[in-house]
């Protein structure tokens, strides 16, 4: 009868959470008009016969009438598909509204035919123009027809007796359809305009976004590649024999590359917050450890300050929880470096403990509490924009890139919790981070591990550079593992088609023939590859999303830490 506003409805098989949004938007257009429909043209029927005392036999009909539209909503809540829902809505419509206006107690004056502008006006939500003029020339029929009818009644005995008040009313209610008709396909020309702009802008904007995505890859890995290097030969050099002198500047070379590194992670991970891109992966962690590793990395940073670092764990917090533990360390981290940051004297408290009271969701409840230079009441405006600071001296005085609350707040957003602060000026602050957590059964305990965890492992490492390649292959081999070496991706290919391994490092990015060959290459060997973890300094998510497609079990960004390894390791040894 009619074509469908693609615009606003799609097939009830269609995809994407925006067609979604648009079929759910259509089915409540439809049962809400067919409800209000019934219920007020029933209430004001009975009004009619009982406040007024109208005939029953006039208003009937049309009380009747407007009861047949709550079929939609029950046809729909039964399986109803959404097209043939509102086909029969409107073709329901227009014999109704007939069925009424023929019969001789209401006619053209009394019957539904005043109704019909407010279906166009429907009709202009679910339908294109095409339907919209299909609509208005079944309404202006109707109106014909039934005076029509009436034409051939009259005198009629409630109040029209000349057929040109027949045709005074007939032409009232055609022009009231088609000036509401004229205004409905106005309204939906301005409405694809508006929509043909906010989709250029939709579009320009993702193709900027995506620009800055790869660039900010590229960025990544220029900068990681050099910086991979750096750290890991400072961590090398740190485990040698070496004099106090020589200690403190490699110290000094691992302390610089890891603030650079920070820097980097934190507009790296801004963009891809913007981009709702970042994943948040819930896993089994042993909540104890989980606050130990910040006290163990943190405590000798506050030492260092002739800070306390104090720690108040709460025996009610579940031994195991499920909890991103990277992005929980991630939130810790940056709370814990400004508190140290803005502390010249006394403590830093970290207070843990469990939020589960009934009716809301189990948390884990952290505060990170600082004895420094506070902030004053107007920084709550600020403190967590992005590239912001309490106060605009800050930056110059205790350096910094303003990311990380922001980062840290969205983060804890996303793992279904908040950040918010207590703080007064010159005595401190007091940061409350919570996140969602479930509780989890303990595990029975398990035996010590031992220094070397990789012992009996075979494991190649792939990388085109040769520093890379040798700071990953000192690491695995210092935890125990038997470790092959390549610099290609044909390199690769041919040892692990022609040897065993227990776990492939594998470099995503490498000229000729890269991490993203060698998977699909490996894939046809006849007998199953061995384990192969992705490593980067920067791939965009949707190359991550290949290579795990591709069978890649993780994707690990660079730098490579020991400790990184050593979690690895132990995994694939276990």
């Amino acid at each position: 009868m009619v074509q469908r506003f693609d615009s606003l409805v799609s097939a009830d098989t269609g995809t994407g959470r925006n067609s979604g949004k648009r079929v759910e938007l259509a089915r409540r257009i439809l049962i809400l008009a067919s409800i209000t429909i019934s219920i007020s043209t029933s209430v004001i029927c009975l009004m009619l016969v009982f406040a007024l005392g109208q005939p029953e036999a006039v208003v009937l009909p049309v009380m009747f009438g407007s009861l047949t539209y709550l079929s939609i909503p029950i046809a729909m809540h039964l399986g109803m598909r959404l097209n043939l829902a509102r086909n029969f809505f409107f073709i329901l419509t227009i014999a109704v509204v007939l069925a009424i206006g023929l019969t001789p107690q209401e006619g053209i004056a009394f019957g539904f035919v005043g109704y019909l502008p407010i279906f166009v006006c429907i009709g202009g939500m679910l339908f294109q123009r095409k339907g919209v003029l299909v609509i208005t020339g079944s309404s202006l029929l109707v109106i014909a027809l039934i005076a029509t009818a009436d034409l051939t009644r009259l005198p009629i005995e409630r109040t029209i007796q000349s057929p040109g008040s027949i045709a005074t009313i007939s032409m009232r209610h055609g022009m009231a359809v088609l000036f509401t008709s004229v205004l409905v396909i106005v309204a939906m020309g301005l409405y694809d305009d508006m929509l043909q702009r906010l989709r250029t802008a939709r579009d320009q904007a993702r193709r900027a976004s995506e620009s800055k995505t790869s660039f900010l890859a590229n960025v990544s890995h220029e900068v990681r590649t050099p910086l991979n290097a750096i750290l890991g030969m400072a961590e090398i050099l740190r485990s040698t024999e070496l004099n106090e002198d020589q200690r403190r500047k490699v110290e000094t070379i691992a302390e610089s590359g890891s603030t650079l590194l920070e820097m980097l992670n934190d507009i790296l991970d801004i963009s891809r917050l913007e981009a709702d891109r970042m994943p948040i992966s819930p896993a089994r962690q042993d909540s104890s450890d989980l606050i130990a590793g910040v006290e163990r990395l943190w405590g000798p940073i506050a030492e260092d300050k002739n800070l306390q670092c104090l720690i108040d764990f709460d025996p009610d917090i579940p031994e195991a929880i499920e909890i991103d533990a990277q992005r929980f360390r991630q939130c810790m981290n940056n709370l814990m470096s400004n508190a140290i940051k803005f502390t010249a004297s006394g403590f830093v408290r970290i207070s843990a403990r469990w939020d589960d009271r009934t009716g809301s969701p189990t948390r884990l409840v952290i505060d990170v509490q600082d004895t420094g230079i506070g902030m004053p009441p107007d920084a709550a405006s600020r403190v967590f924009d992005p590239f912001g600071q309490a106060d605009d001296t800050i930056m110059g005085t205790f350096g910094g890139s303003g990311m990380g609350l922001t980062i840290t707040r969205q983060l804890a957003k996303m793992m279904g919790g908040d950040l918010t602060f207590k703080s007064v000026a010159g005595q401190g602050t007091i940061f409350t981070l919570t996140i969602s957590a479930k509780a989890l059964q303990a595990e029975a305990p398990r035996d010590p591990r031992d220094a070397t965890p990789a012992i009996g492992l075979r494991v190649l490492v792939v990388d085109d550079i040769p520093t890379n390649l040798m700071v990953a292959a000192t690491y695995i081999r210092a935890l125990g593992a038997q470790v092959d070496e390549a610099m290609s991706g044909d390199q690769a290919v041919e040892l692990m088609r022609n040897q065993a391994f227990d776990l492939v490092l594998l470099d995503m990015h490498m000229p000729d023939t890269d991490g993203l060959w060698v998977l699909e290459k490996v894939s046809t060997f006849r007998r199953p590859p061995p384990p192969i973890v992705m490593i980067t300094a920067g791939a965009t998510e949707a190359e991550m999303d290949r290579a795990r497609e591709l069978g890649a079990r993780d994707v690990l960004i660079k730098p490579l830490t020991p400790r990184l390894l050593e979690s690895l390791l132990r995994n694939y040894a276990a």
